[in-house]
């Protein structure tokens, strides 16, 4: 069996992983197979919390925005909280896992979202086309983080938001002291997380990669230095919940 370093751990200062190919084939089939279980899944083991922070989402978003453009849309929660909240009028839910988006399906407002199987590495859309990109627990999931954040800086339109909701590895302070989840928390995301997942969702693997790749991830304020290396400017970092997962976003510059 191969290891999850040699294909999902990521190189220093690229933040690509080792093996593009085999992590994205392996993403999309772990997706594949836990779609039916996803969104319960994410209510039971976050306590329901994730749609809260769905909606501080939503919330950060500009009144007047127009197209939003939801990539590692899934079953397409975030951009129906948006569309909830009364943000934009138009709404993309895009995701590489074709199996995740039927998840959509008979949702409450779904058949105001179009859908679209697209590969946030490679989006089949033109320049500068959208207001706003949300991404919700997805760019965790990008092969090549740096080309993930290009493609998204192409379609957005300058002024336009960026706004991710993930969970990242944790911040320390200059004094050492770590700025994370706390102790008991981390141990539920590194044990008891992978062990529900393989009584519940009946696929261990898929939940022993949440913490696996947390650790293998940027930390909050790594992402935040990379939007402004692509040319977002008032970076925002909001923990949730502890710090479980945090919202890192920005405004690309005009």
């Amino acid at each position: 069996m191969t290891d999850f370093q040699d294909i999902h751990g990521r190189k220093a200062g690229t933040w690509a992983v080792n093996d593009e190919q085999a992590h994205g084939r392996e993403v999309r089939s772990m997706f594949a197979r836990i779609s039916g279980v996803y969104d319960f899944m994410n209510h039971f083991l976050s306590l329901n919390r994730d749609k809260a922070w769905r909606k501080n989402v939503a919330a950060r978003l500009d009144s007047d925005v127009w197209e939003i453009l939801d990539l590692c849309a899934g079953t397409g929660d975030l951009a129906l909280t948006c569309r909830g909240a009364g943000k934009g009028r138009a709404w993309i839910a895009a995701d590489f896992c074709p199996e995740m988006l039927e998840g959509t399906r008979g949702k409450e407002g779904a058949g105001a979202l179009f859908l679209s199987a697209a590969d946030a590495m490679q989006l089949p859309f033109g320049d500068r086309c959208v207001d706003a990109v949300t991404v919700g627990f997805g760019v965790r999931n990008f092969a090549d983080v740096r080309r993930g954040l290009a493609e998204i800086a192409r379609v957005l339109r300058p002024g336009g938001q960026f706004m991710v909701l993930e969970f990242y590895r944790d911040d320390r302070a200059a004094s050492g002291e770590a700025r994370g989840v706390p102790g008991l928390i981390r141990f539920g995301l590194n044990t008891v997380i992978p062990l529900i997942g393989k009584i519940v969702g009946r696929d261990s693997a898929a939940y022993s990669y949440l913490p696996s790749s947390m650790g293998e991830f940027l930390t909050p304020s790594e992402f935040a230095d990379l939007l402004r290396e692509f040319g977002f400017a008032e970076v925002i970092i909001e923990r949730q919940t502890f710090g479980i997962a945090h919202i890192v976003g920005g405004r690309l510059q005009e």
